[in-house]
């Protein structure tokens, strides 16, 4: 991040720029858009690339990937005191835009909505005559959305040692998962 990009915050008025962040933040976690009318003496090229510089700058507290020094320098255009306001302002709500990027991150993933399962035994195949191996065919039917025409049928055959695989790749996610919502 360059601190010249920030320039921009400046044409916000300083007694409203606290309001503006906050707006913004709102806008981050799913709110209605800040409108210009509440900030009209900031010209309109001015005001969009402020109120995506303040979505950047939240972003990256609320991922601690910036500490209040870091956002004081960035922001030297601004008073010590205004740019330590707006980094306490987007800390304060930290977990609120944790749980809206999250939520922005998954929403056009892919859903399991129903699985089946078969077993089949492989006595021989044009190559081996004595195979004897365990084949289980996975059927997922998955969705983008929860409606009923949108399921896309996958099958996967696999033998028993990737099925083995499979489930400590799915018993690892599992963990990770959990370790992740006790954050």
């Amino acid at each position: 991040m360059n601190a010249d990009n920030f320039a921009p915050l400046a044409a916000i008025p300083n007694s409203d720029i606290l309001k503006f962040v906050h707006h913004t933040i709102d806008n981050l976690c799913g709110g209605v858009p800040v409108s210009h009318n509440d900030y009209s003496q900031c010209p309109l090229d001015k005001f969009w690339t402020a109120t995506q510089n303040v979505k950047d700058l939240a972003t990256k507290i609320a991922l601690q990937k910036l500490n209040k020094e870091q956002t004081v320098l960035l922001l030297h255009q601004l008073s010590k005191e205004t740019a330590e306001e707006i980094y306490d302002a987007a800390e304060s709500r930290r977990a609120e835009i944790k749980k809206s990027l999250v939520s922005e991150s998954i929403k056009d993933l892919v859903h399991l909505r129903d699985f089946d399962w078969n077993v089949k035994l492989a006595v021989a195949s044009d190559k081996v005559l004595d195979l004897n191996e365990s084949l289980v065919t996975l059927h997922l039917h998955t969705s983008t959305t929860r409606l009923e025409n949108d399921v896309r049928n996958i099958s996967i055959e696999m033998s028993a040692s990737q099925v083995d695989k499979l489930l400590e790749k799915l018993k690892e996610a599992q963990q990770t998962l959990v370790h992740f919502q006790a954050r």
